[in-house]
Parts: structure tokens; sequence; C-alpha cells
């Protein structure tokens, strides 16, 4: 848990400077865009007010994610990115039991689709290279997922069950903030925009159950899934975004339109001598 609160806390500082400096830099370029994103999230599980659980270690793991974006200009500084993303959210613990000595392999494997708005404040250096602090809110839904544990003896057990709202909380909301940049390319003739994010992302919302809260359903995996306190989906997401442009062309028509338009009636002039 420190180390996310490092990252967030250099996330602030990073974006009180770049803040002030923002109009004091070169413009970025108004450029609606529409584009796919796609990367590795690496979630986590925080247990708040359950300390047993707390102390548990959680594995690094990776796990893909990806989906569709729009860029929407705001002010030269300021783009707001709504998207839809497919991600996997959970925990993965291995750990030995106090009581019986056991081995234990516990872990929650859920997939969920987003829809996300990114706030995004753009420092504009170069048309290569425009460092960005962005920040948001998402909500979610569980499409499926599982929900595994093993041990070993002397209390040998290995059991695997699937996601579903007796025993997961179904509707995921958050926030976010993280650092990143965006850089413009030409590639066969075609401006493309490329887009890096690192970002971390912090649940708001239980995901246990509210059926086994209240004992409507029964708490399965008991020496770790005690129904107290409450547990936050976290993850770190490392993403690159890939967007074509369109203002470009929606101008170039509406020019073409403009003097279509004038020749017209330069045209109608002469021929009824105005």
């Amino acid at each position: 848990m420190k180390k996310y609160i490092l990252i967030v806390c250099a996330i602030c500082f990073f974006s009180t400077g770049t803040m002030g400096q923002m109009t004091r830099n070169t413009p970025v370029d108004k450029t609606f865009a529409v584009g796919l994103k796609g990367g590795v999230n690496m979630p986590r599980m925080y247990y708040f007010n359950n300390p047993a659980l707390k102390r548990l270690p959680q594995s690094l793991v990776f796990t893909p994610m990806g989906g569709v974006y729009l860029d929407i200009p705001i002010t030269n500084a300021v783009n707001l990115s709504p998207e839809v993303m497919y991600v996997k959210r959970g925990t993965d613990m291995k750990y030995v039991h106090a009581n019986s000595g056991a081995q234990v392999h516990y872990s929650i494997s859920t997939s969920y689709v987003d829809l996300r708005l990114p706030l995004e404040l753009i420092w504009g250096l170069k048309p290569y290279f425009q460092p960005f602090v962005t920040v948001g809110a998402e909500t979610g839904m569980c499409m499926f997922g599982k929900i595994q544990l093993e041990r070993t003896a002397p209390t040998a057990f290995n059991d695997t069950i699937a996601v579903d709202s007796a025993n997961m909380s179904l509707i995921h909301a958050g926030v976010f903030a993280g650092l990143g940049f965006r850089s413009k390319v030409n590639i066969w003739y075609q401006d493309v925009l490329l887009k890096f994010t690192v970002a971390f992302h912090q649940g708001v919302v239980d995901s246990y159950s509210p059926y086994e809260k209240n004992g409507v359903a029964d708490a399965v995996n008991v020496h770790a899934y005690q129904i107290t306190g409450q547990r936050w989906p976290q993850g770190l997401e490392v993403t690159l975004g890939v967007s074509i442009p369109l203002e470009s062309g929606f101008y170039d028509a509406c020019s073409t339109f403009s003097r279509d338009r004038n020749r017209r009636r330069s045209s109608r002039g002469h021929l009824f001598g105005f």
C-alpha cells in the first residue's frame, strides 16, 4: 500500500508544476481523434478494517486489458478522453495458514467492462512529446470470473467457484490518477497520435457481496474470505493508445464546401450580370 501512496503523491506533485507552466508552453493541437488502447493491469485488493487479510502478501500479477477511446479537446491544454475498456480485477495470495501450517493459494480473477471518463491536463512541449496528467472516474460491470482456494495437507482442499451476485458485488466504481505523454507522428502520410499512460486505479465500492454481508448467502473459502471490513479493488495500469485524428478531414470538407459555394456565387453573378 505504501508504494501506491508514493505513486499518488508523485502524481500530485507533478500536476502542480504542470498546471503552473501549462499556459506558458506551446499550445496543444485541438484534434478530435478516435483510437484503440491496450496494455496490462497489475490488480490487487485493499482490505479495509480487516487486519488479518491486510497482512497477507499479494503476488504481482499481469493481466491483459484493452478497449476504445475518444480524444475530445476542451481547450489548448485540456482533453476529455472517454473510453470503454475490458479489464481484469482481483488478487493472488500465497501464504501459510497459521493454525494448520498448510500452504494456501487463494485467487480472485474477475473480468469487467468499464466506462471511464479521464480528464487530461497536457503540457505542450513539442508535437512529438506532450506530457500530461490524467485524473478521472470509472464505473464497470463484472461479466464473469472465478474464486479459487487450494490448500495442502493436513487440511487438503481444492475448489473453484464461479463469480456471481451471491459471492461478489457485480458493480464497480472507482477513481484514478496517472501520468503519461502523447506523441504525434506521421505514418504513410497519415497523422497518428500515440498515448502512453501509467495510472493507479482505486475502487470506492466494497466488492464483497451484500448477500454475504447480511447472511442470505454463505461465505465461501473461509480461510481467505472473511466477511469483515471492506474489500476494495486496486490496480496499476500501463497502456498504449493509438488514435487517428479526425479534425483535419472535417476542416478539409468544410473548406471544400466553402470554395464550391463561392464558385457557384461567382458563376451566378456573371450569368445574370450582377
